[in-house]
């Protein structure tokens, strides 16, 4: 299957919005996703104490790493329903078992329950992850689906600096089952405005549903070089992030004793994220995709090592301004390497979009997110292990960046940007 040519009256008659509205719908699909995860975070004590887990327990930061886990499970399957039976029909299916986790989760009076409901608010997940990708496929491509994605990735980071916020808000209104029920009520939300858009995979270029030609997905993403190396770079990439969301309550309420602004230093993080965000949209324009990755992943690796120097000179406990400005930097590294490296890594894979992504996407949140877990785990009373990590999962990255790059030919195939 074949995009229409990027920017051409095509893109926009495929997908039937305005470029502006497609973007912002988009990103409001992958952003629900997001909120799922950030407006729990300030009703952590409270669902401590409700659940009788204990004052300071990593058990209550499974709440990320199982909705983490349901959401690659639910990815296998996806991609290959919405190559068969088209983009719709996928989505809404997504989104109704989103709503259902989501509320199970939300009625849930043990914590297992609530894990359950967890991990099937994670499967419901995939489903308007893998469609928003597919459908972003199906109608842009080159270095303009690039900037396209970093504009839309920058919406989907501007609306999570408020869910800290929302959360503490809903938590003066009611109890933490607010945090969680809200996501249900976003994602009916989404449901109803997507029906403004049109289908756009027609009947002809859908995809037959069997096994083998999921194997087959996988076998060219694990045969195609620059799929394959930016695959594994992404992995790294998004097991360096994961702490920053299972542990980010802990390092800076906890370890630097500033509960009661975590959520405006949450938020700023966020903000700031989002203007590197919006920054790389610019500087693909300039530069393509490529030289703007590399640069970002070097950044994230060169202040990752002095991190852990500056953390390890300190106990483990910097100064909170710098451990601030330094996590915000390497955060912002990441958040605008690892769509670019989706972008590029799904180039070659055009006519498989929905199942490729699919396979690459039970990886990044499977593997990344037990990737994570491990230095999450380990971040108890100082941040040293955060920077270590992330240290070392860049360089991994950074290993898979150099060892993916494109052919030039090839550069203006990068179509696929996964938030």
């Amino acid at each position: 299957m074949t995009a229409p040519a990027a920017g051409s009256p095509d893109s926009e008659a495929r997908h039937g919005l305005g470029r502006v509205e497609f973007i912002i719908l988009i990103s409001m699909v992958t952003a629900t996703i997001a909120m799922s995860i950030d407006t729990v975070l300030p009703a952590y004590e409270e669902m401590e104490q409700f659940f009788g887990l204990g004052d300071g327990t990593r058990n209550i930061s499974l709440t990320i790493t199982v909705f983490l886990f349901g959401l690659g499970a639910g990815t296998i399957f996806y991609g290959p329903l919405t190559d068969r039976f088209g983009r719709k029909p996928i989505m809404y299916l997504g989104l109704s078992v989103f709503i259902g986790g989501a509320v199970f989760a939300t009625i849930a009076s043990t914590f297992t329950m609530f894990l359950i409901g967890r991990f099937i608010w994670g499967v419901g997940a995939a489903g308007p992850r893998i469609v928003a990708l597919a459908i972003t496929r199906d109608s842009y491509e080159g270095d303009l689906m690039a900037r396209i994605m970093s504009f839309s990735f920058a919406v989907f980071l501007i609306v999570p600096i408020l869910a800290p916020s929302m959360g503490a808000v809903l938590l003066r209104f009611g109890s933490w089952r607010w945090t969680t029920g809200i996501a249900a009520v976003m994602a009916g939300f989404i449901a109803v405005w997507f029906g403004r858009m049109h289908e756009t995979l027609p009947a002809s270029e859908r995809q037959s549903l069997r096994v083998g030609h999921l194997f087959s997905a996988a076998r060219k993403v694990a045969t195609n070089r620059t799929t394959a190396a930016l695959t594994l770079a992404s992995i790294f990439a998004y097991g360096a992030f994961f702490p920053w969301l299972g542990s980010s309550f802990t390092m800076i309420s906890r370890i630097y004793g500033r509960e009661d602004s975590f959520a405006l230093w949450f938020g700023l993080n966020a903000v700031l994220m989002a203007i590197a965000v919006l920054t790389t949209e610019r500087l693909v324009n300039r530069f393509s995709a490529y030289p703007v990755l590399l640069g970002w992943t070097f950044i994230g690796l060169a202040v990752a090592g002095v991190f852990v120097v500056v953390a390890s000179a300190n106990d483990g406990v910097p100064p909170f301004l710098v451990f601030f400005a330094m996590v915000s930097v390497i955060t912002a590294a990441n958040t605008c390497s690892s769509p670019l490296m989706s972008s590029i890594s799904m180039g070659p894979m055009g006519d498989i979009a929905g199942t490729a992504s699919s396979v690459i996407g039970v990886l990044l949140f499977i593997v990344g997110a037990w990737l994570g877990a491990q230095i999450d785990a380990r971040i108890v009373d100082t941040v040293t292990p955060f920077g270590v990590g992330f240290l070392a999962f860049t360089l991994v990255s950074m290993v898979g960046v150099i060892a993916g790059r494109p052919e030039p030919h090839k550069t203006e195939e990068a179509v696929l940007v996964q938030a």
